[in-house]
């Protein structure tokens, strides 16, 4: 291994091992070096959502390559889990566990990883039953599936773990797994020192990102102060978290959840950082939260203008262009046709005079989703009532009217309470009708929190990609700009939420925004120029909406 005999100091490599950690996962943290106290030997890297902390000087640039590479895997496929009122021999198997399953994935991913991790792992057979010894030949078994060891425990884990690899992809199975070795092994009554207790092999972290705890931790002394790693930047750039450590909701903040009737998780997305230029992956979750019903409106408020909406969305028509071919008029001529024509002639028969052809558009092909902005702003007083009063009054105006030619459309509301809680609101799926109980989903949405607006145009751009039609729109309906409580950087979430709008546009999803306040300029570096359509006055959105979205179908 590189540097065996001579110890290699973390600042002479950074730099190399940052380009490495770009390379491997598209990710590229800021490093720390960790403070030696006591023996080095002990120590082990350690991370959390901003930094990965690695000893200031160690033996090899492989050793440093093999923490980073470990690191990085825990950053793409681990999730936090809730530490309060686990036992300490718990938490050190599941984490053994999920250091094991993370490796596999990283490995199935990069295979060469294998050579880089796998000459650190040494540990033979023997007859100790010490728990650091067991932990120590048990992490071995599960990376090598052809070690063996011989002890009843240790063969069990290595069974269990590599007897259904389909298994590996759901961090749930480290908890499963893990729970039922640490119970064994507690039966055994082995001590373990806690306090004491090492990682083994040494490139591994020290697992505490992979824990939430009430009242965290101390975090490890670094030899910088940590507070320069996040500080902000005025360059351009982007990051990665999970690329941080995976994580999973710190308990659902207690929602005041009178207006939901459910809540959970359904996607993780991406980042995108501006300071370092690249995504920080996994780094937002999204959850989902069924609005409560409420009554809706008996009749539209002016069935005139819902009568006047419908007809201008019959008239849009968004549709594949068929080509018609022999034809006896058209556009111009049919190729083919004109061929076979002069063929017969020159045989002496007599021609098919029909060689024109012609483009026709037949139905209508198109899908739209229809977002609303659900955060505290939209509570701010308009006329008789709030900014959110006008969006559902848009909203179901425009819904009725696409329900009532069968256009193919979803209704949905959006807000944040930090990353781990974008709140996505579900009025009206794809394959649902637009019918009271979507009209009472409508009516009970309110507005509350913030606004992370990248989350939900990615979510919605997933929604959007499943749907089998020639366009694919995204209509974003806002009252002002992205910003969430644990973002003190008011530049990052407009970046991040550029970035999924032209995220989208690779993919050939349009993304229109109906902008209702805010900046005019920030909106259009989100969105572009002619993707922003401002309302000056919030009060004619119902009239407004309809109309945009004939303007950009028809």
């Amino acid at each position: 291994m590189d540097g065996v005999g001579g110890d290699i100091a973390l600042a002479d490599v950074e730099r190399r091992l940052r380009a490495y950690g770009a390379a491997l996962w598209g990710s590229d943290p800021p490093l720390r070096p960790l403070v030696q106290d006591g023996d080095p030997a002990a120590l082990r890297p350690c991370f959390d959502a901003d930094l990965v902390r690695l000893p200031a000087v160690w033996p090899s640039l492989d050793l440093y390559r093999a923490a980073l590479a470990h690191v990085g895997a825990h950053r793409m496929f681990s999730r936090s889990w809730p530490a309060k009122g686990l036992k300490p021999l718990l938490t050190i198997v599941v984490s053994l566990v999920e250091d094991a399953r993370v490796e596999h994935l990283a490995m199935r991913r990069l295979p060469g990883l294998r050579r880089l991790w796998g000459p650190f792992h040494r540990v033979e057979p023997s007859p100790s039953l010490m728990a650091a010894d067991l932990l120590e030949r048990l992490a071995r078994a599960l990376f090598d599936a052809g070690y063996r060891d011989g002890n009843a425990w240790v063969d069990k884990g290595q069974r269990l773990f590599f007897e259904r690899p389909d298994r590996w992809d759901d961090p749930e199975f480290s908890l499963r797994l893990g729970g039922d070795l640490a119970g064994d092994l507690g039966k055994t009554r082995v001590q373990i020192n806690v306090r004491e207790h090492r990682v083994d092999p040494v490139y591994r972290d020290d697992n505490g990102g992979l824990w939430l705890y009430d009242t965290p931790p101390e975090p490890p002394r670094d030899a910088d102060d940590p507070l320069e790693a996040v500080r902000s930047e005025p360059a351009e750039g982007e990051g990665n978290r999970r690329n941080g450590p995976p994580q999973a909701p710190p308990s659902p903040a207690p929602l005041a959840v009178a207006e939901t009737i459910a809540l959970r998780p359904v996607a993780r997305y991406p980042e995108w950082d501006h300071r370092i230029g690249l995504h920080r992956p996994d780094f937002v979750q999204v959850i989902e939260c069924v609005p409560e019903q409420r009554p809706p409106p008996d009749t539209p408020a002016d069935p005139r203008l819902a009568a006047r909406v419908c007809a201008l969305v019959r008239h849009a028509v968004v549709a594949r262009p068929e080509r018609l071919r022999r034809r006896r008029d058209g556009d111009d001529l049919d190729l083919d046709a004109c061929i076979a024509a002069s063929a017969a002639r020159r045989r002496g028969h007599v021609p098919d005079l029909r060689v024109y052809r012609r483009v026709q558009r037949r139905g209508r092909d198109l899908s739209v989703l229809l977002l609303l902005d659900a955060s505290h702003s939209t509570n701010d007083p308009v006329g008789d009532g709030t900014v959110l009063d006008l969006e559902r009054r848009s909203a179901d105006l425009l819904a009725g009217a696409l329900a009532a030619v069968g256009d193919r459309f979803a209704l949905a509301a959006f807000r944040s309470d930090g990353r781990e809680a974008v709140h996505w609101l579900p009025v009206k799926r794809f394959a649902e009708p637009y019918d009271g109980a979507a009209r009472g989903r409508l009516a009970g949405l309110d507005g509350r929190w913030s606004t992370r607006m990248g989350a939900a145009i990615r979510h919605a751009g997933a929604a959007l990609s499943a749907q089998p039609t020639l366009r694919r729109l995204l209509l974003l309906v806002t009252d002002g700009e992205p910003s969430d409580i644990d973002c003190p950087d008011p530049r990052h979430l407009v970046e991040d939420a550029r970035k999924a709008v032209r995220e989208l546009a690779g993919r050939g999803i349009d993304v229109v925004c109906v902008a209702l306040g805010g900046d005019p300029q920030t909106h259009h570096r989100i969105f572009g120029r002619r993707n922003v359509l401002p309302v000056d006055r919030v009060e004619q959105l119902p009239e407004i909406l309809p109309a945009v979205y004939v303007r950009l179908t028809g």
